[in-house]
């Protein structure tokens, strides 16, 4: 393998400025490959990586990819389905591979080194068509202008996109409980979660710190918001918590650094019992334009697995802060 040089739309890119996933690139017939090995600034739950964090790192590779067999950057709008099938923990050494396909897909994938499964399988595909989302989305400055009304949620403090308190960079993203009016027969409204990112002043710095290309956000960023939006969407239906199984997310365009977005998800579907429990989350991330409408940035739809004991870890690891004076 060699060592990463900042590539042509890589060069502010973390994940390679930082070596934050891997530091260095393999070629393969029609692809390339890597590995890395989950550490503590990848953490999610306690002890075990954040998806967002393997699926950013399966996103840089295929740009590699695409720009080793096309020699350009990946394209927008694409669309990336996802099925996670193993078990992973900190520590584990991975190894990664994107391969371009017929046509304009790509597939990669993630597999620890001690483990016969796949961890992570991907297939990306580039497209024409825009995602638009079905959900009836509330008005971002609806959400500013109410903001007492939001309930704040508890944070992990470790975890890569929620975390407060991480000696590594992160997300730093807070998540609120609500409830959407959708019309005026709904009574007490919809229950969803939301959260926001990017902005002018503070909030662009800290989008900075991850960047793919120049002033445009890295694409796993929102894989890692809408990752944890559908998550956290479970505590609305019988207080889940989850492992994601599949999920399927499409990226209308990466948004500039002084770009505020909104996340929206409201309750999900429930199938199953006991250990075999799954929930079905919605989510989108969308801003309001100068014209007035919103645009979508990315779509999210995906499947969880419920499981108990994450209640029981989360109660035990969370910061127990005093959530009453957050506001939105």
């Amino acid at each position: 393998m060699h060592t990463i040089e900042p590539a042509f739309g890589h060069e502010a890119c973390f994940v390679c400025r930082e070596k934050f996933c891997f530091s260095s690139v393999g070629n393969l017939k029609n692809g390339v490959e890597t590995d890395m090995t989950f550490a503590l600034k990848h953490e999610g739950w306690e002890g075990i990586p954040h998806g967002g964090v393997a699926m950013t790192a399966l996103l840089d590779l295929a740009d590699h990819c695409w720009l080793k067999e096309k020699g350009k950057n990946l394209v927008y709008p694409l669309t990336a389905e996802w099925r996670f099938a193993d078990a992973v923990a900190i520590g584990d050494k991975m190894h990664l591979r994107a391969e371009v396909k017929e046509g304009e897909t790509i597939t990669a994938s993630m597999q620890s080194e001690k483990s016969v499964k796949t961890y992570l399988r991907a297939e990306i595909k580039l497209q024409r068509e825009i995602a638009t989302s079905y959900l009836s989305l509330p008005d971002p400055q609806d959400l500013l202008q109410n903001s007492a009304a939001h309930q704040a949620l508890a944070v992990y403090d470790n975890c890569f996109v929620c975390g407060r308190k991480r000696q590594f960079p992160g997300l730093q993203r807070r998540f609120f409980k609500t409830r959407i009016d959708a019309d005026e027969s709904s009574a007490g409204g919809c229950p969803a979660i939301i959260v926001r990112f990017g902005g002018a002043g503070a909030a662009a710095g800290l989008a900075a710190s991850f960047q793919q290309a120049p002033d445009q956000l890295h694409p796993g960023v929102l894989a890692a918001l809408l990752d944890e939006l559908c998550g956290w969407s479970g505590v609305l239906a019988d207080d889940l918590y989850g492992f994601t199984v599949r999920f399927k997310l499409n990226i209308n365009r990466l948004p500039r650094l002084d770009e505020e977005i909104f996340g929206f998800a409201p309750t999900p579907e429930v199938k199953g019992r006991g250990e075999r429990q799954f929930y079905f989350p919605e989510g989108c991330l969308y801003q309001k334009n100068s014209h007035g409408a919103f645009e979508v940035i990315a779509t999210a739809t995906g499947q969880w697995l419920a499981r108990h004991q994450l209640r029981r870890q989360f109660d035990d690891s969370h910061i127990e802060e005093d959530l009453t004076g957050i506001t939105f």
